[in-house]
């Protein structure tokens, strides 16, 4: 199927209808963040704050029950800041080094154990580049929207990533796309189901990463989410959930407010305040944020998002490294692989070098295996490991 043919868009719900000052409030929203920048209206970039750095993080092991958002909340309670610094301080960067690919990666997908039993399994695509086995990467995670797939997201950003780090224009890192779809609930949000039968927050931060990073778990300062579409929302909302364990993320045509249309939050108030981005940036202090909107964006759910997720992350104050941009395209697949080298870059500037990781209590949860047919890679079912 043809990258620009196969849609990442998802369902907009009935909302109600925006009034024809919106263009002009949106206007004016973007023109007060560039002021002063510099740089052109409808292409800006706001950095706010210093790079996080993490290395002296250790990793919030995940929770052994469901994840509410009482479990979400406790991650704050640990501050990853340097000795003397405030609360949400950036702690000083240590550039990381790492070898040049010398071809392009291998990807292999893992049939990673579901935290539900609506689905036994739920695969996982997992990218890692062509350098030593023993050399242990960042991982970031690919979110994709709904309807999709994370074979599709791969495909779109496999060829990307290979030109980027066989170049050597930047370090190399491991990319894993997990399943966020289910069959009770097509559109998940990539969360935990009321009624307890896609619990998609739960196998993502209780399965997943343990699965994908085996024996070498990650500090947040190597570790980041990023979405298009519904995944986009859901990169922002578990980084906020859970900050601890994530340094920064990367939302492509996202939004940051609750929309439920399958029901997963049950229409309970207290969970969807729970889910909603808007009102958690408190908790992305000292992240890097980077957001993405295209400029041909029809969906009312996600026309302007960017701008106004851009100005809460501002007005915070709460030392946001923050990027944003409007990216050429509409909303596709298309769209994720030509704005995939500024994700790149942006993830590649904020990583750091991990030495805390092989000290880290690694997450409990299920093994992996890999699925009939898959690639195989050095590291063998969790390829990620090294």
């Amino acid at each position: 199927m043809a990258a620009s043919a196969a849609r990442g868009h998802r369902r907009a719900p009935k909302r109600s209808s925006r009034s024809p000052l919106r263009a002009v409030a949106l206007f004016v929203i973007s023109t007060a963040l560039v002021v002063g920048s510099g740089v052109a209206f409808g292409y800006a970039t706001h950095h706010f704050g210093a790079h996080q750095s993490a290395d002296d993080a250790s990793i919030v092991p995940p929770p052994t029950g469901p994840l509410d958002e009482s479990t979400a909340d406790s991650a704050s309670a640990t501050d990853n800041s340097a000795p003397g610094a405030k609360p949400g301080a950036a702690a000083p960067s240590t550039p990381r080094q790492a070898p040049k690919a010398t071809g392009p990666g291998t990807v292999t997908t893992l049939n990673v154990p579901s935290a539900d039993d609506d689905m036994k399994t739920r695969p996982v695509d997992v990218y890692r580049p062509a350098v030593p086995a023993n050399v242990v990467l960042p991982v970031v995670y690919l979110l994709h929207g709904v309807p999709g797939e994370p074979d599709r997201m791969m495909e779109a950003v496999k060829d990307v990533l290979d030109q980027a780090f066989t170049s050597g224009a930047e370090a190399p890192f491991i990319v894993a796309a997990p399943t966020g779809g289910g069959n009770a609930h097509n559109d998940t949000e990539w969360a935990d189901a009321q009624d307890g039968k896609d619990m998609v927050e739960s196998y993502l931060i209780k399965n997943v990463i343990p699965a994908v990073e085996g024996n070498s778990p990650r500090p947040a300062s190597m570790r980041a989410i990023v979405g298009f579409s519904m995944g986009g929302y859901a990169a922002a909302n578990l980084t906020l959930r859970h900050p601890d364990l994530f340094s920064q993320f990367a939302s492509m045509a996202g939004y940051f407010h609750v929309d439920d249309p399958d029901g997963m939050f049950g229409s309970d108030s207290r969970v969807e305040a729970a889910n909603t981005p808007d009102d958690m940036v408190q908790k992305a202090a000292g992240k890097r944020v980077l957001l993405l909107e295209d400029q041909d964006e029809t969906d009312s759910l996600i026309q302007g998002q960017a701008a106004e997720f851009a100005q809460r992350l501002h007005d915070c104050a709460c030392g946001v490294d923050l990027s944003w941009h409007i990216e050429p395209g509409g909303h596709s697949y298309d769209f994720v692989t030509g704005s995939f080298p500024k994700v790149i870059t942006f993830l590649d500037q904020g990583f750091t070098t991990g030495s805390s990781a092989s000290q880290s209590p690694s997450p409990a949860g299920p093994s992996a295996t890999p699925s009939a047919g898959a690639s195989t890679t050095a590291s063998g079912a969790t390829p990620a490991g090294g």
